[in-house]
């Protein structure tokens, strides 16, 4: 194999390497909001509830947001307080909060799925410098084939994007006030247990920095 054909292999695989890591899944924050006016102190037992097409991942979710919570703060499940999910609802209101109250809840917190987009991704052609292993310090006259035969050029590419948008809502029980909020985009996830992974971490993380839950 010969020195040009290290290079330009070197810098495919720094490349490929690039998009790989391009290509893992992440979650960011798109937006939050807290009550200004709350003073309480961390919730110590939250009913989860996840408004899910399905009730297998409405448990699911639920079971792994309970689980992740730390020591001081309680999570239950709502299906084993209202295991049909259709119960949860406005005309019951005084009748779950009558409920939650009397088992000793102080929080709630839901999430649902808002949307899923599909983005067609382009990423245009693009330059790279190999370094070379044999400087051009011998002569001026070889500095050109020196310094351009290191140089390669990736052809444009594109490829399709998967962006899942989550909303996290806590509220106070039993008054039913909004307490905090929060949106997050999980790009690319390598399946429907990453995502749920991924937002757990992050609702944890973002709930013990205000104080909602125990740190």
């Amino acid at each position: 194999m010969t020195m040009t054909s290290k290079l330009f292999r070197r810098v495919v695989l720094v490349v490929l390497s690039t998009f790989l890591l391009a290509a893992c899944a992440t979650t960011s924050v798109v937006s939050e909001w807290r009550d200004p006016g709350y003073r309480g102190a961390a919730l110590k037992k939250i009913m989860i509830f996840i408004a899910a097409g399905d009730d297998a991942t409405r448990r699911m979710v639920e079971d792994r947001l309970v689980s992740s919570f730390p020591k001081g703060t309680q999570g239950v499940p709502s299906y084993t307080l209202f295991p049909d999910a259709k119960d949860i609802n406005e005309q019951n209101a005084k009748e779950i909060g009558a409920r939650l109250k009397q088992e000793g809840f102080d929080g709630a917190l839901t999430a649902r799925l808002l949307s899923v987009d599909k983005d067609k991704v382009y990423v245009p052609p693009q330059s790279y410098l190999a370094p070379a292993a044999v400087g051009p310090y011998g002569s001026f006259y070889r500095y050109g084939g020196y310094a351009f035969s290191a140089v390669y050029t990736m052809p444009a590419y594109s490829y399709q994007q998967t962006k899942y948008l989550i909303e996290t809502i806590v509220y106070e029980i039993p008054a039913g006030q909004m307490l905090w909020t929060m949106t997050t985009e999980t790009v690319d996830p390598d399946s429907r247990q990453q995502l749920v992974d991924e937002v757990t971490r992050m609702i944890d993380g973002e709930l013990a920095k205000q104080g909602l839950i125990a740190g």
